[in-house]
């Protein structure tokens, strides 16, 4: 993580990310390469410090997000909107914190029920109207 970040691992979802602390309600516009979620002020710890997160919309078809915000991340579903997170690697420690959703920050579809967009997908993901797995 970058110097003014924390990794973050929200109960309810797998994964963790680094996370600054919110400046006001705002948030540090530097995303990784990849990633067109943007930053909110979405976290709030016990202790009612604020800290930012990536925001996504979860997919039943991409694991990333339903236009692919997160990047080589894994939009993760909680409490109707989505979170950006990773892999945690083996022995990384992280700090677990409660997620609360400001009023600020709009809730998202819980999740977006899609089909795959091509011929040949995973039929996980919904087959084509011409197709049968």
């Amino acid at each position: 993580c970058e110097s003014d970040e924390q990794a973050i691992q929200v109960q309810g979802v797998s994964g963790n990310f680094c996370s600054p602390k919110c400046s006001g309600s705002s948030c540090p516009g530097d995303v990784p390469d990849g990633v067109t979620a943007k930053p909110q002020c979405a976290l709030r710890s016990p202790t009612g410090d604020s800290s930012c997160a990536l925001l996504c919309t979860p997919s039943s078809w991409r694991g990333n997000g339903a236009n692919g915000e997160c990047g080589t991340g894994t939009c993760q579903a909680i409490q109707g909107i989505g979170l950006c997170t990773y892999a945690a690697a083996d022995g990384e420690a992280a700090v677990a914190t409660k997620f609360l959703l400001p009023s600020s920050v709009p809730a998202l579809p819980a999740l977006k029920l899609e089909t795959n967009p091509t011929h040949y997908g995973d039929p996980a993901g919904g087959c084509e109207s011409d197709e049968q797995a």
